[in-house]
């Protein structure tokens, strides 16, 4: 039952793909490849910009028509997310920089609004390919870098939510952004990242421009 709950966003996304697909096979599928900045940080108490860590994401992506202005687009992608937050004392404040990797498949249903504008809704699955927490520790004019405690294995390895966002076609680029909200909690609960950054979930803004084939 464990291994049903862990896979089972994936596996609903992947056969929903793949009965679009099979379904769409003598029309025009387009393929293409995105990238962008990454503004993330997560959800733990009292979060403001102070906590947003910039990234960036990479991969590419399908577009399946459907009907009429409907098309749904899956797409493999490379994104680093992450926050820093900041622990102090009465001698000294230490910043700590979190990022995690991860491989994400999101699946997009896509509205074209007009020729050159389209909207896109849809849940992405994020598998975590790696963590690492770099910490400051300053003290009055010292400054030291260090590497946190905090690894991979003190996270959750999948993560899922929604996300949405706008696309401009400014040919033959596409200019756009999302929004991805995290569903799952990042922390394992029984790993040395949750005194740290409690049930907080991934939040992240895209930024990006990409080009069809």
């Amino acid at each position: 039952m464990i291994w049903i709950k862990k896979w089972s966003p994936l596996v609903l996304m992947t056969v929903f793909v793949l009965f679009l697909a099979g379904n769409t096979m003598a029309q025009d599928v387009k393929l293409g490849v995105k990238g962008g900045l990454n503004l993330s940080h997560l959800s733990i108490e009292d979060a403001n910009d102070k906590n947003i860590i910039p990234g960036f994401h990479v991969g590419g992506f399908a577009s399946i028509p459907v009907s009429g202005a409907f098309s749904v687009q899956p797409e493999l992608l490379y994104s680093l997310k992450g926050t820093k937050w900041e622990q102090q004392s009465a001698s000294f404040t230490s910043e700590v920089n979190l990022k995690l990797s991860y491989l994400e498949l999101p699946v997009n249903l896509v509205y074209n609004l007009a020729r050159d504008v389209d909207f896109q809704v849809g849940p992405y699955v994020g598998f975590l390919l790696g963590a690492k927490a770099d910490s400051e520790l300053k003290s009055g004019s010292t400054s030291i870098n260090f590497s946190n405690e905090l690894s991979k294995e003190h996270f959750k390895s999948t993560d899922f939510g929604l996300q949405g966002g706008m696309r401009f076609l400014l040919n033959p680029l596409y200019l756009g952004f999302t929004y991805k909200l995290g569903l799952s909690e990042v922390a394992k609960e029984d790993g040395r990242a949750r005194p740290y950054v409690g049930d907080a979930s991934n939040r992240s803004i895209q930024i990006y421009a990409g080009i069809a084939f």
